[in-house]
């Protein structure tokens, strides 16, 4: 793999970077479960400070009952304790729906 195709993010707190591999110099999203592996489930794992734990729809519900957009604006913005983007400013919108996508139902396979 040629090197240029490779864009390292490097997060902060976490003990590796992610990867994040480009086609024809265009960055790619990362699917939800790699951004919630790497930021989301330092909260939503054990669901502190209330944080929806991932996989429980029944937590999610209230939260998702004005829509899927309310929801990834409200993570993106910062809600209550959380920091906008879960306090990583490198997230974009869209992974950002990613990860809320996969906190819901972790079982459901990734979109492409």
């Amino acid at each position: 793999m040629n090197i240029k195709r490779r864009v390292i993010v490097l997060m902060m707190g976490l003990a590796a970077p992610i990867l994040v591999y480009a086609a024809d110099g265009v960055p790619k999203d990362r699917d939800g479960k790699t951004v919630v592996d790497a930021v989301c489930s330092k909260c939503h794992a054990s669901g502190a400070q209330g944080a929806p734990r991932i996989g429980d729809q029944e937590a999610w519900r209230p939260r998702l009952k004005r829509g899927l957009d309310v929801t990834v604006r409200s993570a993106i913005e910062g809600h209550g304790s959380m920091p906008s983007r879960g306090g990583m400013s490198a997230l974009t919108d869209n992974e950002i729906r990613n990860a809320v996508v996969y906190m819901f139902n972790p079982a459901q396979p990734a979109q492409k």
